[in-house]
């Protein structure tokens, strides 16, 4: 840091004194002393489950969807939805039909994973008709799923206790026992 205190002190009298000061932040920036001090600035406002559901409101599933699409936040919708936030789960009924078919795999393979961590949400979230987007025959089927899940999402599904949720926790636990033991 000696040197750079030397070097500025002979730097401001050859330069003009605002140059010099940009000069040596530069090279003590640079030197790695000095750090922005609250981390990367992002362009955008940060995606929360509230802001989501705000856009679903205001702009529509559909248009929500295509920016999402744009924006490639995907990737962050399916990784909250998958670790069981409830909030974000709540989306799913208006984004899942909106999305491409990869897109709309990846987001079901995120439920199926929070089934055991956020029964009542994922329930929640599935069609009472058992149709084949959202049904509890599609997202609780154990496909592609560890050996434990199975065990530990029936425990979870049992435990649901709200009667309007019977018809998906109905589905889903038939869907969990139909698959045969992996």
């Amino acid at each position: 840091m000696r040197i750079y205190s030397t070097l500025f002190a002979g730097m401001a009298r050859l330069l003009v004194p605002g140059v010099a000061a940009a000069l040596v932040m530069a090279l003590v920036t640079h030197a790695g002393a000095v750090t922005a001090p609250f981390g990367p600035v992002e362009a955008g406002p940060t995606l929360t489950a509230r802001t989501l559901a705000d856009r679903i409101r205001q702009d529509g599933a559909q248009k929500t969807a295509e920016a999402l699409t744009r924006d490639h936040e995907w990737p962050r919708v399916r990784r909250a939805v998958a670790a069981g936030w409830q909030n974000w789960i709540a989306t799913m009924p208006d984004l899942l039909p909106q999305a491409d078919q990869r897109t709309a795999q990846g987001l079901q393979r995120a439920l199926r994973q929070a089934l055991p961590r956020s029964p009542g949400a994922v329930l929640a979230a599935l069609d009472p008709k058992n149709g084949p987007l959202l049904g509890g025959q599609t997202i609780c089927r154990p496909d592609g799923m560890p050996a434990t899940w199975r065990a530990r999402t029936t425990r979870a599904v049992r435990a649901v206790h709200d009667i309007h949720l019977i018809n998906q926790g109905g589905d889903c636990l038939r869907a969990l026992h139909a698959a045969p033991q992996g």
